[in-house]
């Protein structure tokens, strides 16, 4: 693959200095500008002001030049407009109206392993007169952009573009609903869901573990109940658990640990990827997804705002 991992996302929103404060609390680094970061570095979200909300682009990186010109020319064969200069290949898909980016970039930084702690379970105690480590631990920030998930009112050409166009993989779909992507070893690193207009869905943060997604969760909901959306619960495609909350521009953020990894394709398609049944397209356990989720409460406002915005 000459993709190898998610450098970032750009959001335009009406009120960058709000969601700037909301990353604070997250404990994020950086600014609006030069975007915000976990703390393992990594892929940042960057920000600008707009009359609505709306996912400007996403950069992701490859290995070098070479990977830029054999991408160019797969765009060029399928009659994408793409451009390409000093080191940089960007493409708008004219469906969701994003515009990719793809550049040579260095590996991710390296992450240091959390300590790993086994519980007790029935017939097996690890842990005698002694509380569980994750409970006496507290929200701490996240460790880095993990992945989006973009709203597109064409699924099959974002598609596409994504995979026979940039060279992304695909790990899992539900035909005509939703596809998983993508360009590191994450099970997917950007994901495409049916929408009638194009829409920053959710983004999502990877944490250490479960306690991780609940201490650090548990805070900014406790700052806000309103702020809650979907979880605690265990998707099935990725396998992660998720906890969702709502940022202030109206998109949700998801903070998420143990996320399925692919090393091998012909080893997840033959032994991983596994088919999805109705009761598992959400999650595997956990709250049902909420209708806001599918349909969100400012979609008047996206598709007023994508009505006046140009083509």
């Amino acid at each position: 693959m000459s993709l190898h991992r998610l450098l970032g996302l750009h959001a335009a929103v009406p009120d960058p200095a709000a969601l700037s404060a909301f990353y604070a609390e997250l404990g994020l680094t950086g600014d609006a500008a030069s975007g915000f970061a976990g703390t393992d570095g990594g892929g940042t979200v960057s920000l600008s002001e707009g009359p609505f909300r709306r996912l400007d682009s996403v950069t992701v990186g490859c290995h070098d030049e070479s990977d830029l010109v054999a991408i160019a020319g797969r765009l060029a064969d399928g009659g994408a407009e793409a451009t390409l200069a000093d080191g940089l290949l960007s493409v708008v898909d004219p469906a969701s109206r994003v515009r990719f980016e793809v550049r040579p970039a260095g590996p991710a930084p390296m992450q240091a392993p959390p300590s790993l702690v086994v519980p007790n379970a029935p017939g097996s105690v690890v842990r005698a007169d002694r509380r569980a480590p994750g409970v006496l631990a507290g929200a701490r920030p996240p460790r880095r952009l993990g992945h989006l998930v973009i709203g597109s009112p064409d699924l099959a050409g974002t598609v596409a573009l994504l995979t026979t166009g940039l060279g992304f993989r695909l790990s899992d779909s539900v035909e005509g609903v939703i596809a998983f992507m993508r360009c590191s070893t994450d099970h997917h690193n950007v994901a495409v869901v049916e929408s009638p207009v194009p829409l920053l869905q959710h983004y999502s943060w990877e944490c250490d573990d479960v306690d991780h997604v609940g201490h650090t969760a548990t805070a900014l909901y406790r700052l806000d109940p309103g702020r809650h959306v979907w979880g605690m619960g265990r998707h099935f495609a990725g396998s992660n658990f998720y906890w969702y909350l709502s940022d202030p521009a109206g998109s949700f953020i998801e903070l998420y640990s143990d996320l399925d990894q692919i090393f091998d394709d012909e080893a997840w398609e033959t032994d991983g990827r596994t088919e999805f049944t109705f009761e598992h397209v959400a999650n595997s356990w956990g709250p049902n997804l909420p209708l806001e989720f599918i349909v969100p409460e400012d979609l008047g406002t996206l598709e007023a705002g994508w009505a006046r915005w140009p083509s």
